[in-house]
């Protein structure tokens, strides 16, 4: 089991399953692999399957979430920096994708450096569709991931889910080749967990504000977008 401190209302996970040169990770809340009803679980799967009531959903949380956590931590904004992680078919970041955009958005709410170049890495396979530990951890080994350098002491990624750490991991490494003084923290909607494992698999520790915060995303995408 992974355990998670609550930091700023985020679950703050000092380790993951694979840890590899991450600072410390942290998640809004978790998304159960076997109680896809409750709520919180339902709002990640909308937004893994692109629904994009769901993806102004979650930026609305974030927009909120990301400038507590980097106060909360004591970060100067402008000595960080916030960059997205890359979907498999990805070579370079697409800022058109969800997670670029909301990467972006976050980072002028905090004041922080953006840039979806940082990242380069191979195409491979996508990673859920493969059941097996050592299988994604080989499929990984494919991406190869690479970073330039960046002016800045502290690098967040964002990604959308977090299941063992191994992608963060890889990213994070390739950042430190690159920036060795640098510290790396990953930074996602949710942890992948089945309720088996889980010590809360309520999502109660969420703040009640984020919860609205959620529903007000939503219902500003309907009137925006039935206005235009």
């Amino acid at each position: 089991m992974v355990y998670f401190n609550k930091i700023a209302g985020w679950m703050g996970f000092p380790h993951l399953s694979v840890s590899l040169g991450l600072t410390y990770s942290f998640t809004i809340a978790y998304k159960l692999k076997d109680r896809t009803d409750e709520k919180w679980t339902a709002w990640f799967i909308r937004f893994k399957d692109k629904n994009n009531k769901a993806e102004w959903g979650a930026a609305t949380v974030l927009y909120d979430a990301a400038p507590t956590l980097v106060k909360h931590l004591g970060i100067d904004p402008k000595r960080a920096s916030f960059i997205p992680a890359l979907s498999s078919k990805e070579t370079k970041a697409d800022p058109s994708r969800s997670i670029p955009w909301i990467t972006k958005e976050c980072a002028k709410t905090v004041g922080a450096q953006y840039s979806d170049s940082i990242l380069s890495k191979n195409v491979h396979q996508k990673i859920h569709t493969i059941y097996s530990a050592e299988g994604r951890s080989a499929e990984l080994d494919k991406a190869k991931y690479q970073s330039a350098k960046i002016d800045a002491d502290h690098v967040f990624v964002f990604d959308d889910f977090i299941t063992r750490g191994d992608t963060l991991s890889r990213i994070a490494l390739a950042v430190l080749a690159a920036n060795p003084k640098c510290k790396v923290y990953g930074i996602a909607l949710a942890k992948a967990e089945s309720v088996a494992y889980c010590p809360n698999p309520e999502n109660d520790h969420v703040p009640a504000r984020w919860d609205t915060l959620w529903g007000q995303g939503e219902r500003e995408h309907d009137a925006k977008f039935k206005k235009d």
